[in-house]
């Protein structure tokens, strides 16, 4: 019966397409049969995850206070939100995800503990690639680790994504070993074919896009993604390629976008760069692109490369996160921020026997099935509920 089934309350700063809400809405879905699920989450209250969360009849409390940037008025209005929140819901096990709820949330399930006597309620933590790990002045990175630290304190369980982010929380000494756990993301997409998914492109952007190489890119527009570097990545092999036609679509939106746009003009890529702002589902397009190519600075373990790999397309990328960890030794990887290399890796590929490429797309293909399985994932997260 219902009121037999253990409580279990996600919380997210947003609810905005991004890698970190399709984690939260895959588990949600998962476990609504056997745990009470709710989720509660900040930004806009008809934001994407909120719409799927609502389409799957699942619980949803919205958090007024809760954004993304740093404002001390709103992080103590949030924090007594959560309090509020918990007092309410009385959750058994409490799933924090994002670097901003994992403090607030850490803090706000401690005093829930402390005030009510419930100390059977476990917070668990996802880390979805640490904050330290993006570009920044070293005494805000010293600060950042010191609250990750902290807030570890009162966290029963944390959830790395990637093997990276594991090690990078021994490295800083953020928890002990018997605090971690390694619990891979995994995917499961429906592809739309390859002539269909382009006309559906067309849609969204305007135009049909031209043959010629296609390459892709999906996630929030954020300053760690770096896609201003991208679009002149572009430029290079543009440049380069002056007998085809090159076209990037970006998939997502964010503040950075206010950056990109220019520089698009600047290079004088008005007909090859597009951004498309939220789609969601974008994953279900891939097949119509030729390479993903992720620029990123810092990475948990990314959705769009597993989707890349089962989609069949060469991924290039950044060596950051857990990129390596899918992609293994037949990773194109570069250097993060050197310029030139990532346009080098796709020029060079160009000119690499095709059959060496595919057989290189067809084993990616089969390690990410074998090793990224979502009923894994699945399987391995709630262990982490249970112990």
């Amino acid at each position: 019966m219902e009121v037999d089934k253990k409580r279990l309350l996600f919380v997210i700063t947003q609810g905005v397409v991004g890698g970190a809400q399709k984690y939260v809405f895959d588990l949600a879905k998962n476990f609504k049969d056997e745990y009470q699920v709710s989720v509660a989450c900040g930004g806009s209250a008809d934001g994407d995850l909120f719409q799927k969360l609502a389409a799957e009849k699942i619980t949803t409390h919205h958090l007024e206070f809760l954004c993304r940037e740093l404002r001390i008025g709103n992080d103590i209005g949030v924090f007594f939100e959560l309090l509020k929140l918990f007092r309410k819901e009385k959750p058994d096990i409490i799933h924090l995800n994002s670097s901003k709820v994992g403090v607030l949330g850490a803090l706000a399930a401690f005093f829930y503990k402390l005030t009510t006597n419930n100390y059977k309620s476990k917070t668990i933590f996802t880390a979805h690639g640490w904050i330290f790990k993006e570009s920044m002045p070293s005494w805000k990175k010293k600060l950042t680790v010191l609250l990750e630290w902290k807030a570890a304190w009162f966290k029963d369980r944390i959830i790395c994504v990637s093997q990276d982010d594991f090690n990078q929380a021994l490295h800083h000494k953020i928890a002990p070993a018997r605090k971690l756990y390694v619990v891979h993301n995994a995917v499961e997409v429906k592809f739309v074919p390859r002539e269909k998914a382009g006309d559906e492109i067309a849609k969204i952007i305007g135009r049909q896009l031209p043959e010629g190489i296609r390459l892709v890119n999906m996630g929030r527009l954020y300053a760690n993604k770096d896609l201003a570097r991208l679009v002149e990545e572009v430029s290079i092999i543009k440049n380069k390629l002056i007998d085809k036609n090159i076209s990037l679509v970006i998939f997502g939106d964010g503040p950075e976008r206010q950056r990109i746009e220019p520089r698009i003009k600047e290079l004088n890529l008005g007909d090859n760069v597009f951004l498309t702002g939220d789609i969601p589902n974008a994953s279900q397009y891939l097949k119509t692109f030729d390479f993903l190519v992720l620029s990123s600075i810092k990475e948990g373990l990314p959705y769009s490369v597993l989707e890349a790999a089962l989609a069949g397309l060469r991924i290039v990328s950044t060596e950051v996160g857990g990129v390596r960890e899918i992609v293994g030794d037949d990773g194109l990887l570069a250097k993060p921020k050197a310029k030139g290399e990532l346009a080098e890796l796709v020029l060079n590929d160009l000119d690499e026997d095709n059959n060496k490429v595919q057989a290189r797309i067809e084993r990616l293909k089969k390690l990410v099935v074998k090793n990224f399985n979502f009923e894994t994932m699945v399987q391995k997260t709630e262990w982490v509920y249970r112990v």
